[in-house]
């Protein structure tokens, strides 16, 4: 069963009967592994885990635990019998659609570190300002990464600290992180905040920032009440003292600060896209765009248009691409993202083709890490 996945995971199929029966499949795979693990476990359990493998033969004297197993195998069978017998009579194809747990796994990959730079920025020339886009992954956390990082920014204030927020903002565990990197505490210090309550815990933070010139950045905010929740914590500080928001929300952006108007990013234009999408694709060349023939050139703008202008979608696709040597390849991969498009409304094209260039960057994984990466998708953000 588990050859027949591989198998059936190489190339891609568009057949939903054929989809149905690979699903029917790992699902039996899953019950046969479930059968063998119980088994083991009752040995293990019934004499103990030493020497374990000398015992199975004991159990499989009792004839109760035979015949359970037996009619456990035997359902097994049957259901993969009538499975085989209803298989397509074609080529396996394979790389089926990918589950929909890669989509929660794309959160995740935007999670947010101060300490990480974006080698390949585009079209960041603009003031330092509040950055707000109702967009994900359109360059904001890559645009506030630069400002907090600039060696004028660093030199300029006393503290600086960046926070992660998520659209499950736990405030305790925010104003826990801000105070840890400002105080940068021993481990016994550290023990001690640790235990302290929401009203201590806000007091100290306050008391610690109150005569300092500070910068606090406060990534990926969803909330207007989650602000609200948090500012108590954040005195006026000395002059120049700033707290720098990003947030996909525009009302979140305005409340924070109603007297000025936040910065929204836009999309990035077709050279904008192309020139991102030839960095990633062609990660030797520090020629760029310049390093590919007419026919990739004009196959890459065509596809790197149904990024919809969204820099990560593209920086995605270009890692794909990077992985594809010759024309043949290129146009494969565009054959695909073309006909999972057909017959979608067309304001639905944009965000259809961003997941389906993530549906195809899983696709390219190698059969083992695949079921690893949807696993990490059922853990929570953080």
């Amino acid at each position: 069963m588990q050859y027949f996945l591989k198998d059936a995971d190489r190339k891609l199929e568009q057949d939903a009967r054929f989809q149905n029966r690979v699903s029917e499949i790992r699902d039996l795979a899953y019950d046969a592994e479930d059968v063998i693990d119980s088994f083991i476990l009752k040995a293990a359990h019934q004499r103990g885990f030493h020497g374990i493998v000398k015992r199975f033969t004991s159990i499989f004297t009792k004839p109760f635990h035979l015949y359970k197993i037996g009619v456990q195998v035997k359902t097994i069978q049957t259901r993969l019998e009538k499975i085989s017998e209803n298989l397509p009579a074609f080529e396996i194809p394979g790389d089926g659609e990918a589950s929909s747990s890669i989509f929660k796994v794309q959160q995740r990959l935007r999670r947010t570190y101060s300490h990480v730079e974006e080698e390949d920025v585009v079209s960041l020339e603009t003031p330092r300002r509040r950055f707000h886009s109702r967009h994900g992954g359109i360059g904001k956390t890559t645009l506030a990464r630069k400002v907090y990082n600039h060696v004028e920014i660093r030199h300029h204030f006393d503290y600086l600290a960046w926070v992660y927020i998520s659209q499950q903002c736990k405030p305790r565990e925010v104003l826990l992180s801000v105070l840890m990197k400002l105080l940068s505490p021993s481990k016994d210090e550290r023990e001690l905040i640790e235990k302290l309550d929401e009203n201590e815990l806000w007091k100290r933070l306050f008391n610690a920032l109150k005569e300092k010139r500070y910068l606090v950045v406060l990534d990926d905010i969803w909330r207007s009440e989650d602000w609200d929740i948090l500012k108590p914590a954040f005195p006026r500080g000395r002059k120049g003292s700033k707290i720098l928001f990003t947030t996909r929300n525009r009302n979140v952006a305005l409340h924070t600060d109603p007297c000025n108007t936040p910065m929204e990013l836009s999309l990035l234009t077709d050279d904008e896209s192309w020139n991102l999408l030839c960095r990633k694709a062609f990660p030797r060349s520090k020629m760029g765009s310049q390093c590919c023939s007419e026919e990739f050139e004009k196959l890459g703008k065509e596809m790197v248009k149904k990024c919809g202008g969204l820099p990560l979608a593209i920086v995605v696709f270009g890692g794909l691409l990077a992985t594809k040597k010759s024309l043949a390849q290129w146009e494969m991969v565009h054959k695909n993202i073309h006909g999972h498009l057909k017959g979608l409304p067309h304001q639905d094209h944009q965000y259809a083709a961003v997941n389906r260039i993530f549906v195809s960057s899983y696709n390219e994984l190698p059969y083992r890490l695949k079921p690893c990466f949807l696993y990490l998708g059922h853990y929570p953000e953080d």
